[in-house]
C-alpha cells in the first residue's frame, strides 16, 4: 500500500491537521510554489492556504485545497460540494481547457482529488483515440544492413564496411507507433502511474501503456514538447496532448530533471471567480450589451501632465458605445456590513466618476449553505448632482450558469 499523506484544506480557512516530520518537510518544500506568504503553519499543527485552489504533490505528501464557500455546511458535505464546484468553475471558465467533465456519480470515484479526476480525463481520452487507431508516423532510420533498403550511404558503407563486402549503411522512412508523439505520451503515463492513488486509474493507466509496448522511453524536455505538429493524421490526438502538457508544465523544476518528485495545479481563486463570471456574462449576453473583460483601462489622474493611478475594471458593459455598467468580482465571504472592504466601496467611487457610470455591482460568492438573498446591501452615493448606485451582490456558483447570468442582468 502506498504511504502517500492526502491531506484536505479549504483556502483561506485554518485548519488543525496531524503531521508527520515528512509531511511538515514536505510542506515547508512546497513554499517554492504556493508561494512563502500563501502557506502558514503554526506549531499547533493549524495549517493556513492562502489565494490559491487544486493540488500539489511534492514526494509523500498530496495537498488538496478546496474553494472556501463550503463553510457552513455538514463535515461530511464539505469536501463533496466544494470539488463539485471547483471542477465546474474550472471547467466552464476554460482554465483547463477541458470540458467533458465526467457527471457526478463518476466524480465520486476520484475521492474529491483534482489530480486523479485530471488523471481519469487524460485516460478517457487517450483509450478513445487508441481504440481507434493508435497514432503512428514515418520514423527516419539509419542502419548497417546485410540488405539494400531505401537509399545507400556510399561514403558510411565505404568508411565502415571496407572488409565487410556484405554490409551496407542503408537509410528509409519507417511507417510504425514509434512517434515523437507516442514517446511523450509513454513518459507522461510512466510518470502518473507512480502518482496516482486511485486504484482504477492505476489499472487504466497500465493498460494503456500495452499499445505502446514497442514505444521507447525517453526523458521529456520541454524541446521535445515543441517539436510536436499535427497534421491530419495525428490531430484527434490533440486533445490528449494539450491534457499531457498539463502534468509536465504544472511541476516543479524536479520533474524536469528527470526526478520525478512533484506535480502541482494551482489557480488563484480571486482570478477563477473573477473569470467564471465573464464567462457566465459573455455566453449569455443580452442583445443591447457589448461586453469587455478587463477593461477598458485608464486612469484617474494626472501628475505633472503624467498620468497616474490605472484602473481595469473586471467587466464592463456597453451600451450603444457608452459604459452602462461596471462590474467587480471580489472573492471574498461577505456576512454583514463589518466585513465590507471600504476600500472596495472607494474604488467602485473611483470607476464612477472616471468612467462617467452611476450603475456599480460588486458581486461575491455565496456560501453553499447560505439561503439570503442575490442582493445584500445597495448603496447610494451623492456626486454632485449624480446619485451612484452601488449593490453589492452574491451568485450561488452551484446554480447553472445561464440561470446566474439571467440574474445578474435581471438585477442590472
Amino acid at each position: 500500500m502506498s504511504d502517500i499523506r492526502i491531506i484536505k484544506v479549504f483556502e483561506d480557512r485554518q485548519q488543525k491537521v496531524y503531521l508527520s516530520q515528512q509531511n511538515l518537510e514536505d510542506l515547508i518544500g512546497m513554499r517554492d510554489i504556493i508561494g512563502e506568504n500563501n502557506i502558514i503553519i503554526q506549531a499547533d499543527g493549524k495549517l493556513l492556504i492562502r489565494h490559491y485552489i487544486g493540488y500539489v504533490q511534492l514526494n509523500k505528501t498530496r495537498l488538496l485545497i478546496y474553494p472556501k464557500v463550503a463553510i457552513g455546511l455538514k463535515q461530511a458535505d464539505e469536501y463533496d460540494r466544494s470539488f463539485e464546484i471547483m471542477t465546474k468553475m474550472l471547467a466552464y471558465s476554460d482554465f483547463i481547457g477541458i470540458k467533458m467533465l465526467p457527471n457526478p456519480q463518476r466524480v465520486s470515484i476520484y475521492q474529491n482529488d483534482l489530480l486523479e479526476l485530471f488523471v481519469g480525463l487524460f485516460i478517457d481520452e487517450l483509450t478513445k483515440q487508441f481504440q481507434r487507431d493508435v497514432n503512428r508516423g514515418y520514423n527516419y532510420k539509419v542502419e548497417n544492413q546485410s540488405f539494400i533498403k531505401g537509399k545507400v550511404d556510399f561514403n558510411e558503407t565505404l568508411k565502415h564496411n571496407s572488409y565487410k563486402r556484405h554490409l551496407h549503411y542503408v537509410s528509409y522512412d519507417e511507417f510504425n507507433e514509434n512517434t515523437s508523439l507516442n514517446q511523450l505520451f509513454k513518459a507522461v503515463i510512466l510518470i502518473l502511474i507512480v502518482r496516482s492513488q486511485v486504484k482504477s486509474n492505476k489499472i487504466r493507466l497500465k493498460q494503456l501503456l500495452l499499445w505502446l509496448e514497442d514505444v521507447d522511453s525517453i526523458s521529456i524536455s520541454d524541446k521535445i514538447w515543441n517539436g510536436i505538429t499535427f497534421t491530419r493524421q495525428n490531430q484527434k490526438y490533440e486533445t490528449s496532448f494539450h491534457m499531457a502538457k498539463l502534468f509536465y508544465f504544472n511541476t516543479s523544476p524536479n520533474i524536469r530533471n528527470g526526478e520525478t518528485l512533484s506535480l502541482s495545479f494551482l489557480v488563484p481563486a480571486n482570478q477563477l471567480f473573477e473569470t467564471y463570471l465573464y464567462k457566465l456574462l459573455d455566453r449569455n449576453l443580452k442583445q443591447e450589451y457589448t461586453i469587455k473583460y478587463q477593461g477598458p483601462m485608464n486612469y484617474l489622474a494626472n501628475v505633472n501632465g503624467k498620468k497616474f493611478l490605472q484602473m481595469r475594471p473586471d467587466i464592463t458593459l456597453f451600451e450603444e458605445g457608452r459604459v452602462s455598467k461596471v462590474i467587480d468580482a471580489k472573492y471574498k465571504i461577505i456576512e454583514d456590513l463589518d466585513n465590507l472592504s471600504q476600500g472596495d466601496i472607494y474604488q467602485m467611487l473611483a470607476y464612477s466618476v472616471r468612467y462617467q457610470c452611476n450603475n456599480i455591482l460588486l458581486v461575491y460568492p455565496k456560501l453553499l449553505g447560505e439561503g439570503s438573498d442575490e442582493v445584500i446591501y445597495s448603496l447610494t452615493v451623492q456626486n454632485y448632482d449624480q446619485i451612484v448606485t452601488i449593490r453589492l451582490v452574491k451568485i450561488d456558483l452551484k446554480e447553472e450558469p445561464n440561470v446566474v447570468a439571467e440574474k445578474v442582468f435581471g438585477l442590472l
